[in-house]
């Protein structure tokens, strides 16, 4: 409580606008900032003493500002120090709203612009209008320093009737040129400040000083217009009666000094003694400065000199009066102590100001006097006890500052200041702080205290996850902070086990204690709410581990759902964790948005930790989703990030950029980049991104025929997934071996390995595995159909991923064909969900254009010629818009815009989508043919027996038999006919020659049986029964024939047929048959 007061007072002190007395308005400078009505920042510099606090203060309260007035001072170089008093000083404008400003976090980095834009949003949002933001002595930080970014982002955020005001010393910078352009910046500088003769007659008179014009313009003359230099003149002429002669070409400083040393000595001894004592105090109270001084009367003398403006600045707060000395004075009585008392800036006099400014809480600049007596202990004393309030308040830099002002071997000495010191570096340099790390571990070990030991060793393994180069050395300290666990009295702190939990995530998920310390962090009690998120969080990504993706997706939802209640950093983390499970699912898109989603989230909070594996992500689903643009663009932007990437970072980049080469057909780029994955895998010792690595790399190596090397990889590959007892890992391995041995041509071991992968898929859910090459996962769906194993998987995944096979799996049974199209024998639309049923009148012209486009091959028919067939009687442009409304409802009829493709005119079906019997039994016959080009001695095998079978049982009758006002109808049936007749001719002779007439008349049976119109099978059977001798059989063929034709058709058999008939009393002969 004592501490939380004391920091109060220092936010009051610092945020507080001073009290200046004896102020004489000056309405000339007023109206200068006043501005135009865009004006939103007012820039006002010059040398010290020249009046920049006193117009900025004046100015406020003749125009009626609601104030919030900060205080610069070389704390403040750590931006953090500055937004956790400004969060205090917010609570005077709205302490509701105030309270949620967000916090400063040290994850910020170099983005610190970001997160101020948001900061003062908000805090202008807990402002009334008409209201002033000012930073008062802004020359205090340099002007490199983050402070100056910081106010530049806070100019972009100023609201309408509100206005920044910045005094400094120095000029705006070059980067606010387009506010000054567009009027949004007002600029007074040091030839606007210079006092005219009017105000410096109004200053005199405000000090009892009456002047004649001409001594005014003396005055004028002399001082150049500075009110510093005004205020000491005036005052020496009260003193001595005259006006006194300043040194020529002097600097404001020295003539400062000048005037100030006339007046000092004309005090009385015990009021230049008190000064001189208390000139080594910044900031001070009237009780302060009395108990240093031993002067009685401090409090009248400060408040007295105060009131006459005597470069003292008071500030009246909640917390009570403080004052401070104006620089120039400051300087002037260190300077004149230095000379008359030393022992005012001894290091006794600076160790009992430091212990006085400690007991107020101004810790801050306690150690700026401990530093400067160079009392070390002390500083250490305070950094030890400060350090964890400052952590908590972001200000990690500033404390980083105090420690590096001790000896190297004072901070050594100490373990807590060496936790300290390492908790500052990181998320800067955490290799640094990884070594300060184990420097305390063993200083708390030597000290026998645990609880030490175990907040090192946590350390130790956070700063090596956060360094990411080299996570072999977490080991021994996840085994160090087990045994501390496990020694631990009482219940072990859940944020400790939580780290040995992450620990174990990146190096050894699948130990065997994994399970049990898993379920002490499920029984641990969170000691905060940010703690409990990101334990749960572990728990989410343990469920993604194991395979259980359910449980995974839910859990991430529910963290999600609360994301604006977590903290900023836990939120991007959750949302990336939440797109590797989206991605792992298959659901590409929820992890591309969900990369965005936290890619934006890290922009607009500043905070970037994860940026990397948030743009890897992205690329990652944009590769899983064949975007090869989109993973390109993202991997640029990673690699631009140069010397920021880390080691971890790199092996992922290069995964990924292998996978895309693959994607891109170039091998020699895929295997390269896949190699260097490998090592840097390796190097960084993250197990799960090297077996990922190798199984790519297998493949590579499979795709150039190297058979030996990809097995050597795979092996390496299953070895680490079955140590990591990863399902997912053991899926996405599996599936590199069967893709690999599928590529070696070797078919038996791929579809063993893919029925191993694909039992995993169908257990888990799988549908996504890393180096994911759609081409080659649609060809292991389709062996594994052919072949009946886990055909339920296989259709899952090939609906769930669009999955196309080099060439249309048109002879696959049971692929999942998105839209099925029979037309021999009878015509039928098949979706999946079942056949398509056409009511009433039935589709018209769409099925018409749909059959037409199927006769006349299915492929790039030309738009004209389809117009033409449809509507032969209409002019071109007419049969061209018919032909356009047709097609738009034939989509709609089909349910699928993929299913048709139009590109320069001419109209496609597309093989991916839509499967058709034509061109099935297309395939089957190709398939037969190439049987037939086989040695003779193997036509009669199974084989060709179930290519046959194949084959009539597509062919279920004619081409549209139902349809013949289409001459494109009529056409493509006769075609059909013509090659179905020529394949069984050959392959009936083939068995003939082999003496097995029976399997040859067989298939002209089958053929007759399944389109009893085609006369040309009738005439090859009857010459297969000529030849073997079956005069009876073949008399009875052309009997049936002449019976059907006649009833049917009303005619006889064709002349041909008929002198098969009249020869078969003649002798059997090896004569082919009539086509």
């Amino acid at each position: 409580m004592q501490a939380a007061a004391s920091d109060r007072g220092v936010a009051f002190a610092k945020t507080t606008r001073p009290a200046i007395s004896a102020i004489a308005p000056r309405e000339r400078l007023f109206a200068r900032l006043d501005g135009t009505p865009g004006r939103t920042v007012m820039w006002i510099s010059g040398p010290p003493g020249c009046g920049k606090t006193t117009l900025a203060a004046s100015y406020v309260g003749a125009r009626g500002y609601r104030c919030l007035w900060y205080q610069v001072d070389h704390d403040d170089a750590d931006a953090a120090t500055l937004f956790h008093y400004l969060a205090h000083a917010a609570r005077k404008l709205d302490a509701a709203r105030a309270k949620d400003l967000p916090a400063y976090s040290p994850e910020i980095g170099a983005d610190t612009a970001a997160f101020a834009r948001r900061f003062f949003r908000q805090l202008f949002a807990c402002a009334t209008a008409p209201f002033a933001l000012v930073f008062d002595n802004l020359h205090a930080v340099p002007p490199e320093g983050v402070l100056h970014a910081v106010l530049e982002a806070a100019f972009s955020q100023v609201p309408k009737h509100c206005s920044v005001i910045v005094t400094s010393r120095s000029d705006a910078p070059a980067s606010c040129a387009r506010l000054r352009v567009t009027g949004e910046m007002v600029c007074l500088g040091w030839e606007d400040l210079r006092l005219d003769t009017e105000e410096l007659a109004a200053i005199a008179k405000l000090r009892g000083q009456s002047l004649a014009a001409e001594a005014v313009a003396g005055l004028r003359e002399r001082t150049q217009g500075w009110a510093a230099g005004l205020v000491l003149m005036l005052e020496h002429s009260k003193l001595s009666g005259r006006i006194a002669d300043l040194p020529g070409g002097a600097t404001p400083q020295v003539v400062f000094d000048y005037l100030a040393g006339e007046i000092f000595e004309r005090f009385e001894p015990k009021t230049r003694e008190f000064l001189l004592r208390i000139a080594c105090l910044p900031r001070m109270t009237a009780d302060i400065a009395q108990r240093l001084s031993g002067e009685p009367k401090a409090a009248r003398m400060l408040l007295n000199l105060a009131l006459n403006n005597y470069f003292v600045s008071e500030v009246q707060s909640e917390e009570g009066r403080s004052y401070q000395l104006h620089p120039l004075l400051r300087d002037f009585l260190r300077g004149r102590a230095a000379l008359d008392l030393p022992e005012a800036l001894g290091a006794g006099q600076l160790q009992r100001a430091a212990e006085l400014l400690r007991g107020a809480g101004q810790a801050d600049a306690a150690i700026s006097l401990l530093v400067e007596a160079r009392d070390w202990p002390a500083v250490a004393r305070i950094a030890a006890q400060e350090a964890e309030a400052m952590l908590a308040q972001g200000r990690s830099d500033t404390l980083a500052a105090w420690l590096d002002f001790l000896p190297q071997d004072v901070r050594e000495a100490d373990p807590g200041l060496l936790c300290a010191y390492a908790d500052c570096r990181a998320h800067a340099s955490p290799r640094a702080a990884r070594r300060s790390f184990e420097q305390a571990f063993e200083g708390f070990l030597r000290a026998g205290d645990l609880a030490g030991m175990l907040r090192s060793g946590c350390g130790a393994i956070e700063a090596a996850l956060a360094e990411f180069d080299d996570l072999e050395s977490v080991d021994p300290w996840i085994a160090s902070v087990k045994r501390l666990l496990q020694d631990t009295r009482g219940v072990p702190p859940a944020l400790a086990i939580a780290t040995l939990i992450k620990g174990l995530l990146w190096r050894d998920p699948g130990h065997a204690d994994f399970a049990d310390w898993l379920e002490r962090l499920r029984k641990a009690q969170a000691p905060t709410a940010p703690a409990a998120a990101e334990i749960a969080l572990l728990l989410a990504l343990d469920a993604l581990w194991r395979g259980d993706f359910g449980k995974a997706g839910s859990e991430f939802d529910q963290l999600l759902a609360r994301a604006r209640t977590l903290p900023a950093q836990t939120a991007i983390a959750v949302r990336l964790a939440a797109g590797w499970q989206r991605l792992a699912a298959g659901t590409t898109a929820a992890a591309v948005a969900a990369a965005r989603d936290g890619l934006a989230q890290a922009e607009a909070e500043g905070l970037h930790r994860f940026d990397e594996w948030l743009r890897l992500l992205a690329a990652a689903a944009a590769l899983a989703a064949g975007d090869r643009d989109a993973a390109r663009g993202e991997l640029q932007r990673l690699e631009a990030q140069g010397a920021r990437l880390r080691r971890g970072d790199r092996a992922g980049i290069q995964y990924l950029r292998g996978w895309l080469a693959a994607l891109d057909g170039d091998a020699a780029a895929a295997q390269r980049e896949a190699r260097t994955a490998v090592g840097l895998a390796a190097e960084t010792g993250v197990p799960w991104l090297e077996c990922l690595a190798r199984g790519a790399f297998a493949r590579t190596l499979a795709d150039a025929g190297d058979r030996r090397g990809a097995e050597a990889q795979l092996r390496s590959a299953q070895a680490l997934a079955e140590r990591l007892r990863s399902p997912w890992l053991g899926f996405a391995t599996q599936l590199a071996v069967a893709d690999a041995a599928l590529q070696s041509r070797d078919e038996a071991g791929a579809l063993a390995k893919a029925k191993a992968a694909f039992g995993l898929g169908r257990e888990y859910g799988f549908q996504h595995a890393p180096w994911w090459r759609a081409r080659e996962s649609a060809e292991l769906c389709a062996l594994a159909l052919r072949h009946g194993v886990e055909p339920e998987y296989a259709r899952a995944l090939v609906r769930a991923r669009r999955l196309v096979p080099r060439a249309a799996p048109l002879r696959v049974p049971d692929w999942p064909w998105p839209l099925r199209i029979s037309a021999l024998g009878r015509f039928e639309l098949l979706r999946e969900a079942g056949t398509v049923e056409f009511g009433g009148k039935g589709p018209g012209r769409p099925l018409e254009l749909l059959k037409l486009l199927v006769a006349l091959g299915g492929q790039n028919v030309r738009a004209d010629q389809l117009a033409d067939a449809l509507w032969p009687h209409v002019e071109a442009d007419y049969a061209h818009k018919s032909f356009t409304a047709t097609l738009h409802r034939l989509r709609k009829l089909l349910g699928d815009d993929e299913a048709l493709v139009l590109r320069d005119a001419r109209l496609s079906l597309n093989p991916a989508f839509v499967w058709v019997d034509t061109w099935a039994l297309e395939a089957v016959i190709a398939a037969i043919d190439d049987a037939l080009r086989a040695p003779r001695s193997e036509i009669a095998d199974a084989g060709v027996r179930a290519l046959t079978d194949e084959a009539f049982a597509l062919y279920r009758g004619p081409f549209l038999p139902d349809e013949s006002e289409q001459p494109g109808f009529i056409a493509c049936r006769e075609q059909l006919r013509a090659r179905l007749l020529r394949c069984l001719a050959r392959l009936a002779r083939r068995w003939e020659e082999a003496g097995q007439a029976a399997p040859a008349a067989d298939c002209y049976l089958r053929c007759i049986d399944a389109d009893h119109l085609f006369e040309a099978p009738y005439r090859n059977l009857m010459l297969c029964y000529q030849r073997a001798g079956d005069a009876i059989e073949a008399r009875a063929t052309y009997e049936r024939l002449r019976t059907i034709f006649s009833a049917k058709l009303k005619v006889m058999p064709s002349p041909e047929t008929q002198a098969v008939l009249a020869g078969l009393d003649a002798p059997a002969t090896r004569q082919g048959g009539a086509g």
